[in-house]
């Protein structure tokens, strides 16, 4: 069986499946409008069928933070993801996406037959989720701009089972991704790329040297 990493999602047949037996309703988002606001009042689950959407988060202050970002295959829910009562945490559309929404009890709540598949889905929604908590968890706790930076490039790397990968996020929400000061992340990128530990252009990088971190 193919290794889930921590951005895994669901596959072609998976969405198929998820389709067929939760039966969610279908919305499309514009760039930039809020999907789901994950508070108390929200038990829906959310799966992006095309697009690319962001958890997102404003302190006080108007910092704003990538808590994480999702593709097609991706689920998101209150369920699924870290809250708080202070800052709002919200879902919004970073392009144009069409997104599939069921009830969370429809979710958990296995059909009348408890079919394989129904079963299936759950275990790999919850698998899901917890492995992209974890990555993010393991990036943030590096204490270095360079630690965090080559933690989520080997993430990566493994994800697409390929040293050379084209990044999911912009360098300025990878700024954002990794709560670094964007200035500070372009130099030292631009200092890893001169030591030959990365060879990066745009958003595509390709790990030259394994590096503890």
């Amino acid at each position: 069986m193919k290794t889930l990493y921590p951005l895994s999602s669901f596959n072609k047949t998976e969405l198929e499946g998820f389709e067929k037996c939760f039966c969610p309703v279908v919305r499309s988002y514009s760039r930039g409008e809020v999907i789901m606001r994950l508070d108390e009042e929200n038990n829906y689950v959310g799966v992006i069928a095309s697009g690319t959407a962001h958890l997102v988060t404003t302190t006080f202050d108007g910092t704003k933070t990538i808590i994480d970002y999702f593709e097609p295959g991706n689920i998101f829910g209150r369920r699924f993801s870290p809250c708080t009562q202070i800052d709002p945490y919200l879902v919004t559309a970073k392009t144009k996406c069409t997104v599939w929404l069921v009830e969370y009890e429809r979710v958990i709540t296995c059909c009348e037959k408890r079919c394989e598949k129904h079963i299936r889905l759950i275990d790999l929604m919850i698998l899901t989720m917890a492995r992209r908590a974890q990555l993010h968890v393991e990036v943030l706790g590096k204490r270095s701009i360079r630690g965090k930076l080559m933690s989520y490039f080997s993430h990566i790397s493994r994800s697409r089972e390929s040293r050379t990968f084209v990044l999911p996020l912009s360098l300025s929400d990878l700024a954002d991704y990794i709560s670094v000061d964007r200035s500070a992340m372009m130099r030292e990128i631009k200092n890893l790329n001169n030591e030959k530990i990365i060879v990066s252009h745009a958003n595509k990088v390709t790990i030259l040297k394994d590096v503890n971190v």
